[in-house]
Formats: structure tokens, C-alpha cells, sequence
């Protein structure tokens, strides 16, 4: 009886309060992760060339960009002009033809507001909004667009997001253990790490859409010229307020990567723009 009550007092602080011993709550801690986390893949992805772990397989990503493409084609209305569908149809198929993911079906739709972007979704949907395409005056300034949607796609950039996101769950759980000063800590390095994934993929996407562009074709200098729109419509909009931590990267960062994946090179001013001068 006296041992239970001395290691009962070791589980409890001098206020009487339990807690749990940092070893015993890391060993819970792995083996949470070890249970979740059961069933990854591990396959080489032809697009970044690396050998990436995967929570999500192919199956999964597929089911979870069908259920986000339902809701997104609940909030906006799909232009039905068939002349429309068809030319933004023949541009995908060329672009998925030659891109470095072959194991699902990709889908394109115009979606009818008008604003300057277009978004990609796990599993093979490309969506891209009227207000963009409508500036879009050639196949090949389409293709720009389309050939960085699906290249976010090959490279499962949003699978990884939100495997990312699932791992910040984590982290957060695990600095609610610790002191709160350790907890704006790890959710400072979050956000610092976020940021910059979310840079990196949009650069990535591009160097890869110059490849596809290429391999489909078509004239990667097209990339430029839409980003060049997307700059103009930027410097028309009204003034925002400057926020240090941007989701995407500057318009001349991009410019100059997309440059330097076409020419194999990088001249001084497009050095100054991705340095961000």
C-alpha cells in the first residue's frame, strides 16, 4: 500500500495536480503517430524526383478532390459555352499528355466570375475563372495557365498541404504539454514554414509548366505574358497593406524563375526581382 501512494504522488505536482512525465508522454505520442500513420506510401515521384512519403494515396486524393470539386462547382456557376469547354478541353489533353503523372484523369472547367486566377485540386481538377480566360488571347497563353494548374497537381502539392497541415495538428497537441512560450514558438516556425512550402510549390509549378509547355509544344515565353497580365491587373488594384508573410510569391519572383526555366539561365534583372530588390 505505501509503494502505490509514493508513486502516485510521483504522477501529481505539489498542488495535487496528475501529469504525465515527458518520456512517458512521448512514447504516447509515437505511438499515436505510429497508429495515424499506418498505411503510408512511399513511392519516387516523377515530377519533383524525389522518394516522398504519402498519407494520402492516389485513391484517396482522387476521392478528396471530387468532394472539393463539389463544393466549389456549388459556389460557382460553370460557364456551359461549348466553344469555351472545347478549346480549354483540347489544351488540358495536350498539356496531360506530356505531363509526369499519368495515373489519374484530369478535368478542366471555366469557372463564370470574373476574376484573374485559376486553382488546381487534388486528383486531377483544373479549374480557371472568366475573368482570366477572357484575357487569355492565345492557345498558348491558356496552356501557360493550365500547364502550372497541372503541375501542382504531379507534384501533389495540395495532398502535401494538407498532409502538412495534419502534421501541424500534431505539433500544436504536443506544445500544449509545454510552456507558452514554447507553444508561440513552434506556432511561429509553422507559420514560417508554410509560408515558404507554399513559395517554393508555386516556383516549382512553374519550372514544371515550362517543361510541359515545351514537351506539349507549345511557347513557354506564353507563361510570361500571362504573368505579365497578372502584374498589370496587380498595379491597377487598390493599395493593400504590406504583410510580411505572403501565400504566394511576388509576380517578378516568378517572372524570373519562369525565365531562367526557359533559357537555362538567369540575367541581372531578373536576379534582382527573385531576390526581391
Amino acid at each position: 500500500m505505501r509503494r502505490e501512494k509514493i508513486e502516485d504522488r510521483r504522477w501529481r505536482t505539489e498542488d495535487g495536480r496528475f501529469y504525465f512525465p515527458f518520456s512517458i508522454f512521448h512514447f504516447l505520442f509515437s505511438a499515436f503517430c505510429l497508429i495515424t500513420l499506418t498505411g503510408c506510401s512511399t513511392e519516387y515521384n516523377l515530377a519533383t524526383q524525389q522518394q516522398e512519403t504519402l498519407i494520402y494515396g492516389t485513391d484517396k486524393e482522387v476521392s478528396i478532390g471530387e468532394a472539393v470539386s463539389v463544393k466549389m462547382e456549388q459556389q460557382y456557376d460553370i460557364v456551359t459555352d461549348v466553344d469555351v469547354n472545347e478549346r480549354a478541353q483540347r489544351v488540358l489533353d495536350r498539356i496531360a499528355a506530356v505531363c509526369d503523372r499519368k495515373d489519374i484523369t484530369y478535368f478542366i472547367k471555366v469557372l463564370d466570375k470574373d476574376v484573374l486566377n485559376a486553382v488546381s485540386l487534388p486528383g486531377g481538377y483544373v479549374y480557371i475563372f472568366k475573368g482570366l480566360y477572357d484575357e487569355l488571347k492565345t492557345d498558348e497563353q491558356i496552356a501557360g495557365v493550365v500547364a502550372h494548374e497541372v503541375a501542382h497537381i504531379t507534384a501533389r502539392h495540395a495532398v502535401k498541404r494538407i498532409q502538412n497541415a495534419y502534421g501541424a495538428m500534431i505539433l500544436q497537441g504536443l506544445a500544449t504539454q509545454s510552456s507558452a512560450k514554447v507553444a508561440q514558438g513552434v506556432n511561429f516556425a509553422l507559420i514560417s514554414l508554410f509560408s515558404e512550402y507554399s513559395q517554393q510549390d508555386e516556383f516549382e509549378a512553374d519550372r514544371l509548366g515550362v517543361k510541359y509547355l515545351k514537351k506539349a509544344g507549345y511557347d513557354p515565353s506564353a507563361m510570361v505574358e500571362v504573368l505579365v497580365k497578372l502584374r498589370e491587373d496587380q498595379e491597377k488594384s487598390p493599395a493593400r497593406e504590406y504583410s510580411y508573410w505572403r501565400t504566394h510569391p511576388f509576380i517578378p519572383q516568378r517572372i524570373s524563375v519562369v525565365n531562367q526555366a526557359i533559357t537555362g539561365k538567369m540575367d541581372f534583372k531578373d536576379y534582382l526581382n527573385l531576390m526581391g530588390e
